[in-house]
């Protein structure tokens, strides 16, 4: 599997058919490595012919798989998934969308209550979904409010939206900024019946899928104007190295104190590493330090990652 056709082929199938035909691993094995169940082994293996993946000639290497199974070990992760570095932004996130994606719809079953963050790389999932997968009783709400000036499709209620269309699911939207200057509106807004229902209903989710934002001027939350240079300033102050869904976190994954004009509305980091399963995916580059921060935080059971940021992780574990 080449990088210039990644995302084209699943990465399960890829690893199934490698563990498969290169480890001679039984389809019992494979379920058991890749958490699914037999007759899904047998589904990529199927694919993997089908795709004509299977020549034995696959060039996602042992070492890629190596790594990630050091990566669950070293921080306690359910799934790593790597990606190969890309030579572009778009293609980077591109491949990381497709494999998340993929990874989101093993995850996600009946009754499942998915809550959805924001962003490109949550919309280049978003462009991986083709069809439709239905699922019975499936919901999925929006973790955060409406950020203006996002790029088209990126917003967290479109997000939502595109995600519910393929489970063939409801989406609650929540409609709400992401946050206001002042505290009692914040409280205000929060008890609003709309914004306190999709709170409630999201704080019930099994899933959460998100990315991470780097402590950048040049970062989309800065671009946008949701943070100013004097709230920024005062954020690398107390130590911030990136956000979570808008939320701000050290190097330790802890919260760190917000300035006074920075008054949230939606989950906290507390509820949001409360959510069983926690898919974070996120490369390229200036992320690191973030990602190492989410894992170290507890934010995370599943991670979709690029090589470059898998080896920082593996370097400080």
């Amino acid at each position: 599997m080449s990088l210039s056709n990644f995302d084209r082929k699943g990465s399960e199938t890829a690893r199934a058919a490698w563990l498969y035909y290169q480890e001679d691993r039984t389809q019992g094995e494979i379920a058991q490595e890749l958490r699914v169940s037999r007759s899904t082994v047998t589904r990529l293996l199927q694919r993997a012919k089908a795709e004509g993946l299977v020549q034995i000639s696959l060039n996602v290497t042992a070492g890629t798989f190596k790594a990630e199974r050091e990566l669950e070990r070293a921080y306690g992760l359910e799934k790593v998934r790597i990606v190969p570095d890309a030579a572009d932004e778009a293609a980077q996130k591109r491949w990381l969308g497709n494999v998340a994606a993929e990874l989101m719809v093993q995850m996600v079953g009946d009754d499942s209550i998915v809550v959805v963050s924001w962003g490109t790389t949550l919309l280049a999932m978003a462009d991986a979904l083709v069809g439709q997968h239905p699922v019975a009783g499936a919901q999925v709400v929006a973790l955060v409010g409406g950020l203006h000036n996002a790029a088209v499709g990126a917003g967290t209620n479109e997000i939502a939206n595109r995600f519910a269309a393929y489970f063939n699911a409801p989406a609650r939207p929540l409609l709400a900024p992401i946050y206001v200057a002042d505290e009692a509106m914040a409280a205000g807004l929060s008890r609003d019946p709309g914004i306190r229902d999709a709170l409630d209903l999201a704080r019930r989710a099994s899933l959460v899928v998100y990315s991470f934002g780097a402590m950048r001027s040049e970062s989309t939350m800065f671009q946008l104007d949701h943070i100013t240079p004097e709230q920024l300033v005062f954020l690398r102050e107390q130590g911030a190295v990136g956000d979570i869904a808008c939320r701000w976190i050290d190097r330790n994954g802890a919260a760190v104190q917000l300035p006074p004009s920075i008054n949230p509305i939606g989950m906290s980091l507390d509820e949001i590493r409360a959510i069983p399963q926690r898919l974070a995916v996120a490369g390229g580059d200036f992320k690191e330090e973030v990602i190492l921060a989410g894992v170290r935080g507890g934010f995370v059971t599943t991670l979709v990652t690029d090589e470059r940021n898998a080896a920082y992780l593996l370097d400080k574990r």
